[in-house]
């Protein structure tokens, strides 16, 4: 039976305060590719290309969404052994007024059709 430490923030909606480790692979999956996507590459010791760092997305305009997606889609494939799950990943920008924010849509899904998506704004 899988176990891992319940490392969710507690600022976020799917937080539950009656958790204190995770039990199921779809949570881990999911937990796996929270850490990638917020972690900058060399900060993990000897893994120096583990990590993704979405703020260097955010203010460059030599990225689109589909350069992401497949940075992101490479780094999944990299470093999360997922086999049971289909990971689907949609990247768009959102531009008002002088503001720019990214939303990142990422769908995760067991053969048994259990699935869970979770949006990220940076």
């Amino acid at each position: 039976m899988l176990r891992d430490i319940y490392c969710i923030s507690e600022n976020e909606t799917r937080f539950n305060y009656d958790k204190l480790e995770v039990v199921s692979e779809l949570e881990e999956v999911i937990q796996q590719i929270d850490v990638l996507l917020f972690t900058k590459p060399g900060d993990v010791l000897n893994m120096p290309n583990f990590g993704i760092d979405l703020e260097k997305y955010l203010f460059s305009t030599s990225y689109n969404e589909s350069v992401i997606e497949n940075n992101i889609r490479n780094q999944i494939d990299s470093f999360i052994y997922a086999p049971n799950f289909n990971i689907d990943i949609s990247v768009k920008f959102q531009t008002w007024e002088q503001n720019v924010a990214m939303i990142l849509d990422i769908t995760v899904k067991d053969k048994m059709g259990n699935s869970e998506s979770i949006k990220y704004l940076v």
